[in-house]
């Protein structure tokens, strides 16, 4: 009966023949028929990608997924035997089996949905990627929501707050005019972060790549210019026609929303997605990138907010990204 949890020295030899019997374009075909993605294994040598495989296979518990693998591939290799130790269970992080769809988170109020792990197309070429599962708010983060934060922090409210309150008329519509700082100071307080693009973009058009959130052609579920309001609705209000493959409303038109992904590698601009009401349809597109100075405030510019498993977990740093050029983000600086 092989043992339940590898050792150092296992870890150290499977990691050793990998290197010894795979070259990098061998690993990436190998990546290939695991489901997951060569390109976001972290460095650029075979030595460090062989190390960022195991360690985020290893937290898994999906070690037995590669000795499987390697096995067919190279069955005259005496590849170590044992079983990776089962993930404990966690109540930040339950198994996919057990985790709820949806939670109300109890200091800012708003619901949030789970987002399942999984590989998925991202941006406008439809590029494979991964995420570990995560969990995303509903709905953008409204004037109601924002009040709590401006009250418990003594944090400058919009200009719109007239005296310093939320508009009566306008409790239920996204919060706008707050620039990227103001969004990532609410997250910080809620213990919640602002998405990546990645993240964002996942929760808007689910896993099959779909232009929009509700399919591929456009259908007027959504708040933009060809609506003619001309200004914000309240927050799920072409809700559940609108709403994305795992219930998120409004990621298509309303109001842009920051994310924590710089726009490129320059780190100048902060990127946004989801159009917004003024903006024409081509512009609500799950994979339009829009981009602003981190300062910037509008009145077309909102935000919601996510929730990861572990910021620090190894398998985000690896699967998850920051700004990038041509549509495509670059990894994380860790």
């Amino acid at each position: 009966m092989p043992p339940e949890d590898p050792t150092r020295q296992q870890l150290t030899q499977l990691r050793k023949l990998l290197i010894s019997h795979f070259s990098l374009d061998e690993l990436r075909v190998l990546c290939f028929d695991m489901g997951l993605e060569y390109e976001e294994l972290p460095g650029n040598t075979l030595t460090t990608k062989m190390h960022g495989l195991i360690e985020y296979l290893q937290r898994r518990g999906e070690l037995p997924k590669l000795l499987a693998e390697v096995s067919e591939q190279r069955p005259t290799v005496a590849w170590p035997m044992f079983a990776a130790k089962k993930p404990a269970p966690e109540k930040e992080q339950p198994t996919t089996q057990t985790k709820p769809k949806s939670f109300i988170h109890e200091k800012s109020g708003l619901e949030m949905l789970h987002i399942p792990a999984g590989p998925f197309l991202f941006g406008e070429k439809k590029q494979p990627a991964f995420l570990p599962d995560f969990w995303m708010a509903k709905t953008p983060v409204t004037n109601t929501h924002y009040a709590k934060f401006v009250q418990d922090t003594g944090h400058k409210p919009p200009s719109y707050w007239k005296d310093g309150q939320c508009p009566k008329a306008l409790t239920d519509h996204s919060v706008v005019e707050v620039s990227w700082h103001d969004a990532t100071a609410y997250a910080q307080w809620a213990g919640l972060q602002l998405p990546t693009e990645q993240e964002w973009e996942k929760a808007a058009r689910g896993d099959d790549g779909r232009e929009y959130p509700w399919g591929n052609e456009w259908k007027p579920y959504c708040n933009t210019h060809e609506a003619g309001i001309g200004t914000t609705t309240p927050v799920g209000y072409y809700s559940p026609f609108g709403d994305s493959p795992y219930g998120c409303v409004d990621m298509s038109g309303n109001v842009w929303e920051w994310t924590n992904s710089w726009y490129d590698e320059k780190e100048k601009y902060r990127s946004l997605r989801g159009g917004a009401f003024f903006y024409f349809q081509r512009y609500s597109r799950a994979a339009y990138r829009n981009l602003y100075f981190p300062h910037y405030r509008n009145y077309d510019v909102g935000f919601r907010v996510a929730e990861h498993l572990s910021i620090s977990d190894s398998c985000f740093s690896v699967f998850c990204f920051s700004g990038g050029s041509g549509g495509f983000p670059q990894p994380l600086k860790n």
